[in-house]
């Protein structure tokens, strides 16, 4: 019964010992843990940072290249259009009774002129520089009208606070959308309208073609394309598509907008 108290004792100090183990273990897995959240965090930045510098090296790329297509464009290609109007405009003029076929000639290559022309200004740095995702996507609009062959709808009465190469971005991703309505869905209407949703920008593209079925998606409608971009956007995007009744494409914005 004397030993009793020193018994005591000395499980008492093989418990602290362990206890002290054990905390010391807990201690090392929490440094562990938050050293290696804290790496995780400057590798989750890294390549933040890395997708920040190649979308910007991209677009560099993509601007010193439409530039230089512009440039040719407009001194080229331009120059040898007006220069062969000229020499229709002479023959015409020439002749006691001009062909019917000379004047239309004549027109087609007075519109091939204007187009390029408008090309050109779009493929230049600074218009890229002052890019406008409403102006542009009604323009895209008035182009699919203007064949009479399918409607187009826009109901977009939101100010986007984008930097201009984002809404060139966003105006890629909805410009495919519609797109592929018209090559893959052989739609007859397609409707572009914006809502705004808990503090963000949604945007849908819907159409009223053949649709197709969501577990077999054709890789050639690009949509995973469309999904990087609109992750670049640090925003989601959703295809809702019943084969028979069309498509719908959602795509919602965190940015903030203005009304």
């Amino acid at each position: 019964m004397q030993n009793l108290p020193n018994d005591i004792v000395i499980i008492l100090g093989a418990s602290v010992f362990l206890l002290l183990i054990s905390l010391f273990i807990v201690l090392m897995l929490m440094a562990y843990r938050k050293r290696d959240f804290t790496h995780l965090q400057e590798k989750r930045k890294l390549e933040e940072e890395f997708n920040k510098q190649l979308l910007q090296s991209q677009m560099e790329v993509q601007e010193n290249t439409f530039l230089h297509i512009g440039r040719e464009l407009h001194d080229n290609v331009g120059q040898l259009l007006s220069t062969s109007r000229m020499l229709i405009g002479l023959t015409e003029r020439s002749l006691e009774h001009p062909p019917d076929m000379l004047a239309t000639a004549n027109a087609t290559l007075a519109k091939a002129i204007n187009e390029i022309r408008s090309l050109s200004k779009s493929l230049d740095k600074e218009w890229l520089g002052q890019f406008n995702f409403s102006d542009n996507l009604l323009a895209e609009v008035n182009r699919i009208n203007a064949t009479n062959l399918i409607k187009a709808t826009l109901n977009f009465n939101h100010h986007l606070n984008l930097p201009s190469e984002k809404q060139i971005i966003l105006f890629r991703i909805v410009q495919e959308a519609m797109q592929n309505a018209i090559k893959h869905g052989h739609c007859s209407h397609i409707t572009i309208e914006s809502q705004r949703d808990e503090g963000k920008m949604v945007i849908i593209i819907k159409d009223d073609g053949v649709g197709f079925e969501i577990n077999e998606i054709n890789r050639g409608l690009g949509l995973d394309n469309m999904k990087h971009r609109v992750e670049l956007l640090g925003g989601q995007i959703s295809f809702n598509s019943i084969v028979g009744q069309g498509t719908t494409v959602k795509i919602s914005l965190p940015q903030k907008t203005k009304i």
